[in-house]
């Protein structure tokens, strides 16, 4: 396997790698190690199968359980179907951590390409390790102890009814996690905010918590901390959902874009577990 960054603080594409081969230990363990150094890792051009793709992603840990809303691969229920086309606009071009409102906030996902627009769908991700790195020493230090509620944000709109919302609410609600992460296995420090979840600051008032998030969004809107990633059929990325964001660019519309997600919800290789 041969590994080459993409940015200084973000991502690497890993070559020299046949994922239509059964996978073994040593290479599961290898992306593994990978993906802890650059926090999402590409491979180009596969030929990984759907279960095949299952089987990556148990390498991993605990899938998680069958999306809420998005439908799923037809025989595979683990593997969401991502399809967009004019018809069916998307709704994830905003820079966002995949479920943090959630009790259990997912790992790592697995996305794979099945067919990409000629032009347009980029995907791109931005180091939170590097947002964190980038504060200075006074703006470390106020924001060690503050909390942030993360909730349902931008995916209140996905649901067709009140009633289908308010049950997800119930379902769902709410959790408090640090400003300020700490990566249980690198157990490097990250800022733990992302714009499409995070609601409110606890301890702050209603507008001073608005403007610390209107701060913080902007200061996390760096393209030094950032990859664009350009995709090709059958590319496969992986990324630590713990210590990064995503955005994916909304601007191929009325082309289709569809895309295979697998979501590992428990790090198998972490000391919790």
């Amino acid at each position: 396997m041969d590994v080459a960054k993409i940015t200084p603080a973000i991502g690497a594409i890993l070559t020299g790698v046949d994922l239509s081969a059964p996978l073994t230990q040593t290479m599961a363990d290898e992306f593994y190690t990978q993906l802890m150094e650059h926090q999402v890792i590409f491979l180009r051009g596969t030929d990984l199968s759907p279960a095949g793709h299952l089987a990556l992603a148990e390498s991993f840990g605990q899938l998680d359980e069958p999306h809420l809303l998005y439908p799923h691969l037809e025989g595979f229920e683990r593997i969401v179907k991502l399809e967009n086309d004019s018809g069916a606009p998307p709704d994830t071009n905003t820079w966002h951590t995949d479920l943090t409102f959630k009790r259990v906030q997912p790992f790592a996902s697995i996305l794979v390409a099945r067919v990409v627009p000629e032009v347009g769908g980029d995907t791109m991700w931005s180091s939170c390790y590097a947002a964190y790195d980038r504060l200075s020493e006074g703006m470390k230090q106020d924001l060690e102890g503050l909390e942030a509620i993360h909730d349902m944000g931008d995916f209140r709109n996905s649901f067709p009814s009140k009633e289908q919302l308010d049950s997800a609410v119930s379902r769902f609600g709410h959790m408090i996690r640090p400003l300020i992460g700490k990566h249980p296995v690198t157990q490097r420090k990250f800022l733990n905010f992302n714009e499409a979840f995070v609601t409110h600051i606890l301890g702050l008032p209603t507008n001073a918590a608005n403007s610390l998030k209107t701060w913080l969004a902007g200061h996390m809107n760096k393209p030094e901390d950032q990859l664009r990633w350009r995709w090709q059929a059958g590319d496969v990325a992986i990324w630590d959902n713990r210590c990064t964001m995503h955005y994916a660019v909304a601007d191929y519309l009325p082309a289709y874009r569809c895309m295979n997600r697998v979501t590992v919800i428990r790090d198998a290789r972490a000391p919790e577990n």
